[in-house]
């Protein structure tokens, strides 16, 4: 083992599977990966995770993968997924993620579209997905299938027998002929085709080779290193290329990796996992202080007196860290109060240990920032997308601006290129991006290749600022932009993103290309909604019901209005409709990345959408609303 260390180098990785096995050489740890397993947390060692992913490898081997063929993932986050994930890296194949909420179509669009020999499966459900599909794509060949009890007659193939299989014949030769066929994988190998999530229409297959996705794990460690002794808690989902990536980050530098068991027990896996590091969403921020300002509503005044109190005390305080001054001795010692009677309550319930958050995928609000700083979580924004890698810019300690990402990534080169304005100024020019982390393109769209480089830039499509610190803001979407009939620039993203944390609604919306003024489709926080209209004596026979209340239609309006009360009069929101479902991705209205897919929800409600816009457009301190 020792000489094939050397041998490897291990100060130094140029593919994934060299990544994968300098992960075990260099941490023979114990609790590689946390899993669950019969209602209980298990451990797996590197040397188990080893054995199994080399067994694996035979088994995609015997069934006919070879270098180039494309193997999709359609699953869950576990530690199987993970396994598949190197088996098939390490056989010089290419790993096609597949988000497990996506409906049949979808699935069957971007099996066919890659040209899949193979998929690997979870459960019954993503099974019988499969089975619907099947007979319409000739180039699938076999399905492995993790944790189903219904493969008899369907042609799929037990994915735990078939290793067990491989681990009685084949003896310690696995591993040895893995760790071979792995060191012939060359960074130009193209690792993985993943699809983007389709909000402005079909999705396109991302391809990403070795090289980019090691180049981005090499620049995010030289602005955030990690140690063995940090545990990470995976669950937004592996099929996006932010969660994958900092999980292979974190495998190379011996971080135990637990999964959690599903997104609704995550509070219990927080408590069983006990992580210092987790990558989230805003949402999941959202949902975190909204239950413990629920849970502050509830507390008796001096209680509540006490919370506020220890809020504005840890506000102060991060301003001084964020500000590289040395809070006062007064302060200091304010904060270690407000510490040990309110910030350890509220971060216990996390685990109790988490040092760092990593927030992604959408901006990050300024109240949650603060409100997180506050109480002693540092969260670090980052910003990317599939065909960068992900990461193009990212906060890191003593690296960060509230309102700002962070600085541009060392090896990642951006310039802004356009001006888009409007009357009040600057709105933000195009982020376009170049570097070893970008794709070489998608797969089967050279149009779309065409239009998405520019003398070797790659355009993001998403608008921003640099400031004179090298610190990216994103700005909007330039696609997303719309102009108002008085030919007014609107970004629905920046109205949509003043809504983050806003109590009581939960999905939002924003309308009005060509229109006289801006409206919005919005989806209440239903729990807090029905509580408001309880405890005002609003009665109320469904969410129909409810939304359609004028009552409750006027408290949403004062909501509204409040959220935008500090936006020029173009961009103030004059209409709304209140709708009495969540968008949700089953019904297609979101993406796989859970972003409201804009053309679809407008078609979908286009009767009430144009309902609304003929109607007169009150200005925002009148109580007028919509519901359907």
């Amino acid at each position: 083992m020792a000489d094939a260390s050397q041998n490897m180098g291990l100060s130094n990785f140029a593919t994934l599977s060299e990544l994968f096995l300098q992960g075990i050489e260099k941490y023979h740890k114990p609790d590689c990966y946390r899993f669950i397993s019969g209602g209980r947390y298990c451990d797996m060692s590197s040397g188990e995770a080893l054995r199994r992913t080399a067994a694996l490898a035979s088994v995609l081997e015997n069934l006919g993968t070879a270098p180039g063929d494309r193997i999709a993932l359609l699953s869950e986050n576990r530690v199987e997924w993970a396994l598949t994930d190197y088996a098939v890296l390490g056989l010089r194949a290419i790993t096609v993620p597949i988000f497990p909420a996506l409906l049949d179509p979808d699935v069957e669009y971007m099996l066919r579209d890659s040209g899949s020999k193979g998929v690997v499966v979870s459960t019954d459900g993503q099974l019988r997905k499969i089975l619907n599909i099947w007979s319409r794509l000739p180039a699938l060949k076999f399905v492995l299938a993790i944790g189903c009890s219904e493969l008899a007659g369907t042609g799929a193939i037990s994915w735990e027998e078939s290793i067990a299989a491989q681990l009685t014949v084949g003896g310690s030769t696995l591993v040895d002929r893995f760790r071979t066929k792995s060191l012939s994988v060359r960074p130009g190998d193209t690792a993985s085709i993943l699809y983007t999530s389709g909000t402005m229409g079909q999705p396109r297959g991302v391809i990403l080779t070795h090289a980019n996705i090691v180049s981005n794990i090499k620049s995010v460690k030289k602005v955030f290193p990690l140690t063995p002794d940090d545990v990470l808690i995976s669950f937004l989902p592996l099929c996006h290329v932010m969660e994958r990536i900092v999980d292979f980050y974190c495998f190379w530098e011996g971080v135990s990796i637990g999964y959690a068991e599903r997104m609704d027990a995550l509070p219990e896996s927080l408590m069983k996992v006990r992580p210092t590091l987790m990558v989230v969403v805003p949402r999941v921020l959202e949902k975190i202080h909204g239950k413990v300002m629920d849970a502050v509503l509830k507390a008796n005044a001096p209680q509540r007196r006490l919370f506020h109190w220890a809020v504005t005390i840890g506000k102060q305080y991060a301003r001084c860290a964020l500000e590289s001054r040395t809070p006062p001795l007064g302060l200091r010692l304010k904060r270690a109060l407000a510490d040990r009677l309110i910030y350890s309550r509220v971060r216990e319930q996390l685990g109790g240990r988490v040092r760092y958050l990593f927030s992604g995928s959408a901006p990050l609000s300024k109240d949650l920032a603060e409100f997180f700083s506050a109480i002693g979580f540092l969260i670090f924004e980052g910003y990317g997308l599939t065909e960068t890698s992900p990461v193009i810019a990212l906060g890191s300690p003593g690296h960060v601006k509230v309102g700002a990402i962070g600085p541009v990534l060392p090896d990642v080169e951006v310039k802004l290129d356009g001006e888009v304005t409007d009357s009040e100024g600057e709105t933000g020019r195009e982020i376009l991006v170049r570097g070893p982390n970008v794709t070489p393109g998608y797969y089967h769209a050279e149009e779309a290749n065409r239009e998405a480089f520019v003398d070797g830039w790659f355009r993001t499509g998403d608008l921003g600022l640099l400031d004179s610190d090298g610190y990216l803001t994103i700005t909007g979407r330039k696609k997303n932009l719309f102009k108002t009939s008085g030919g007014k620039y609107v970004s629905p993203e920046k109205l949509e993103n003043l809504f983050q944390g806003q109590p009581y609604v939960y999905q939002i919306s924003v309308l009005g290309d060509g229109r006289k003024f801006i409206g919005a489709l919005i989806v209440p926080d239903f729990t807090r909604l029905e509580a408001y209209a309880r405890s005002h004596g609003i009665s109320f026979q469904g969410r129909e019901d409810m939304v359609a209340n004028p009552a409750v239609q006027a408290f949403m309006r004062e909501q509204v209005d409040e959220t935008t009360r500090w936006l020029p009069s173009y961009e103030k929101i004059r209409q709304f409709i209140l709708l009495p479902r969540d968008f949700t991705v089953a019904s297609g209205e979101l993406s796989s990345a859970l972003k409201v897919k804009r053309y679809v929800v407008t078609e979908k409600y286009r009767d009430q959408i144009e309902e609304m816009f003929s109607r007169h457009a009150p200005q925002p301190e009148s109580i007028s609303s919509l519901a359907p």
